[in-house]
């Protein structure tokens, strides 16, 4: 159980690793963090590869889908054994192999933010932005679903494109999620968010 509480905590959340902004910053910077602003306000669906790395040296990679608001999949390959969907309520966790399912309301987890779009861009305290060498970093904390931990995302320019998300929790263990790949726009069917069926167990 708690090894998929770490892999829901990498995921819960895309996604950056600076901490020191204020808005009064350049024209230039500025101008960055409204771009990243409007990004997330459109991005609808995307597929892409990922690769994940933990604290602790783990490293899996498979395929992610999602269609905002609410729908995600994250499909390992490299090790085979997990599934995550979510339908925009409930965050899905499956292990495959041992066809064992659980329930998670979403709004209980940090993923929430991104699936849902629940960003509050007005509260600068609970966000922080930092660009540097055509990369933006907005980390996100406070959150009462963040439990003390970071939730980090990490975009490049010139074109901006979402290339990573981290999670790092209350004990400063760090999970980073690189995207490769990247197809944004794609139609996805709805059955792909939908979970294996087994049976289920709802905490």
């Amino acid at each position: 159980m708690l090894k998929i509480f770490k892999t829901l905590y990498f995921f819960t959340f895309l996604i950056f690793l600076f901490y020191n902004y204020e808005l009064s910053a350049s024209p230039k910077t500025e101008n960055n963090f409204r771009a990243v602003r409007e990004y997330l306000k459109n991005l609808n669906t995307l597929e892409a590869n990922f690769i994940q790395i933990s604290s602790d040296g783990d490293i899996k990679r498979g395929k992610i889908f999602f269609n905002l608001p609410g729908k995600l999949r994250i499909d390992y390959i490299e090790p085979d054994d997990l599934l995550i969907t979510s339908n925009g309520f409930w965050l899905t966790i499956q292990n495959k192999k041992l066809q064992q399912t659980n329930n998670i309301p979403l709004e209980r987890t940090p993923l929430n933010l991104f699936l849902n779009k629940k960003f509050n861009f007005e509260d600068n305290s609970n966000i922080k932005f930092k660009y540097e060498s055509e990369v933006v970093t907005l980390s996100f904390f406070g959150d009462k679903n963040l439990n003390e931990s970071k939730f980090v995302l990490e975009f490049n320019l010139n074109p901006i494109r979402l290339r990573k998300w981290v999670i790092i929790d209350e004990f400063e263990n760090q999970t980073s999620v690189m995207l490769q790949n990247i197809k944004l726009g794609v139609k996805l069917s709805n059955k792909i968010f939908i979970p294996d069926f087994y049976s289920e167990k709802t905490d």
